[in-house]
């Protein structure tokens, strides 16, 4: 298995935070990566899942864009949010 890149790291620790593990599991440097590794297979299938958008995320992209000087990031963030909204 190839090292993990910054959002494979992230998703993992989120999936495992989820899945009952205390975050404080996932932040010493001895054990982090053994108590990461479980959910790496995990985040790489969730990312490449939302590879392609969906319909109604490139829709809420157009009609929610935010006026800002990086667009790209922008973008991403409203298909992002369409794709799993965060409950209030």
């Amino acid at each position: 298995m190839s090292q993990p890149t910054e959002m494979e790291d992230r998703v993992a620790r989120a999936i495992a935070v989820a899945d009952g593990v205390p975050s404080d599991y996932l932040t010493t440097t001895r054990d982090a990566y053994l108590n990461i590794a479980p959910y790496l297979n995990m985040a790489r299938a969730a990312i490449r899942a939302m590879r392609t958008p969906t319909t109604e995320m490139l829709r809420d992209a157009l009609i929610g864009m935010p006026v800002r000087t990086e667009p790209a990031a922008a973008i991403w963030e409203v298909l992002i949010d369409a794709a799993s909204p965060q409950e209030e």
